[in-house]
């Protein structure tokens, strides 16, 4: 019998299976591997942002980063006893044969290291094929996508100080719930009334004492992140539960889909160009068999059916990729003036149009820039390592740059040849 997808232990990076048994390889008591784990997770960067710089030092922690590390280092532990990648015996811990070969996977490169964890980890859940099943099944207007759209009060033309009373809310709310509706026209091709879910939100912040049952009373300044939260994450879970009817906390699918990203069969993203919000959608499938060469099985379940990986072939791929490319750059150029335009935007749009994983998008482009590098593309790519000035740094943190040619780039511009456009 699986396990249920709410059980999952409660961390994202699976580079924290590796930070476990890099630290178990070289001691066996729990504080010695405690003190490697902290260390060797601010060295791979887990945690605030894989890719940029943290501001925490692993021996200088706070008492609450040190309760937060402590915790995410039990959870790693357990998850890892499940799989049998490591045994505990008298108080010490040793790595198995399987945890050896993680190792080496991992120091051999990311992809096999993913996919035999996925394997692991499908054994005892199969929450990912449950969550690929769902996202074909619930969005078939737009070939498995989910949205989950998100609007501050200011996204929505509000002023933080103009909403100070419990009217000011009620407003935000409406406005709102309008918007949602209209996202759900636009991108599901349904019509729904949100009004009643507007207004069990809003009794459910009058019954926390968040805001006030009388229209002019103004609530606390300190409680306005609180409120604001509390808007994202019941409309995120309304659409989860009531539009996609996703059985399980909210907390669950945000775990699972973002393990799914890292191994390259679903791709989630914050930051796709004229949205505000998340989309998820598959970059693989669950049938029993496919004629297509595009398609790499990595998994057989008991009934069947297999979990094929969307994985083009670089060579017979690169000129339609080419032609992707150019596609989402031109589109991206109208709104922005600069030469240059963000890759990580670039890169969100042909995922979502060719229905690739951030992994197979960054081989082929790394083959296409070699390309033009020795001069056999039929256009001319520019990258750097710079952020657009219209970047704010939260953005900046949160969004992962691309690894091209050896290096991480965040921006891109392309010459395409007089006749060829």
């Amino acid at each position: 019998m699986k396990k249920p997808l709410s059980s999952v232990r409660k961390f994202y990076f699976l580079d924290y299976f590796y930070v476990l048994l890099k630290s178990i390889e070289k001691f066996s008591e729990q504080d010695q591997i405690f003190e490697l784990f902290k260390s060797l997770k601010q060295e791979h960067r887990l945690g605030e942002s894989k890719y940029k710089k943290l501001t925490a030092d692993a021996q200088n922690l706070s008492r609450v980063q040190l309760v937060k590390y402590q915790y995410t280092f039990e959870k790693v532990i357990a998850e890892s006893l499940e799989y049998d990648l490591i045994i505990q015996e008298s108080g010490k811990f040793q790595l198995t044969e399987i945890g050896k070969k993680l190792i080496e996977q991992y120091n051999d490169g990311f992809e096999s290291f993913a996919i035999s964890l996925f394997k692991l980890m499908e054994s005892k859940y199969e929450a990912f094929r449950y969550i690929i099943d769902l996202l074909y099944k619930s969005g078939k207007a737009k070939s498995g996508l989910f949205i989950l759209p998100v609007y501050s009060p200011l996204q929505l033309g509000f002023d933080r100080s103009e909403i100070k009373t419990t009217k000011d809310i009620w407003r935000y709310s409406e406005a709102l719930g309008k918007k949602l509706e209209q996202d759900i026209s636009k991108y599901l091709g349904e019509q729904r009334n949100l009004s009643t879910g507007s207004k069990t939100l809003m009794e459910i912040l009058i019954k926390d004492e968040l805001i006030s049952s009388e229209y002019l009373t103004e609530f606390s300044p300190i409680k306005y992140n609180a409120i604001i939260s509390r808007f994202r994450d019941y409309w995120v879970k309304y659409f989860l539960q009531e539009i996609y009817h996703y059985e399980y906390y909210l907390t669950s699918f945000e775990i699972w889909t973002y393990r799914a990203k890292q191994i390259g069969i679903i791709h989630a993203t914050e930051f796709y160009p004229y949205f505000n919000g998340k989309i998820v959608y598959p970059t693989a499938v669950v049938v029993k068999t496919t004629e297509s060469k595009d398609f790499q099985k990595i998994y057989t379940y008991s009934d069947g059916y297999s979990l094929f990986l969307h994985k083009p072939d670089i060579e017979t791929s690169q000129n339609q990729f080419v032609d992707f490319l150019v596609s989402a750059y031109y589109d991206l150029r109208r709104t922005n003036r600069s030469y240059f335009i963000s890759l990580a935007a670039l890169k969100e749009m042909v995922c979502y149009n060719m229905k690739i994983s951030e992994y197979v998008f960054q081989e082929l482009l790394d083959a296409v820039y070699r390309a033009n590098l020795s001069g056999n593309l039929k256009i001319k790519i520019s990258l750097e390592v710079d952020r657009l000035p219209e970047e704010t740094k939260a953005m900046y943190l949160k969004q992962e740059p691309v690894m091209v040619d050896g290096r991480f780039r965040n921006i891109i511009a392309i010459d395409v040849a007089r006749g060829d456009r």
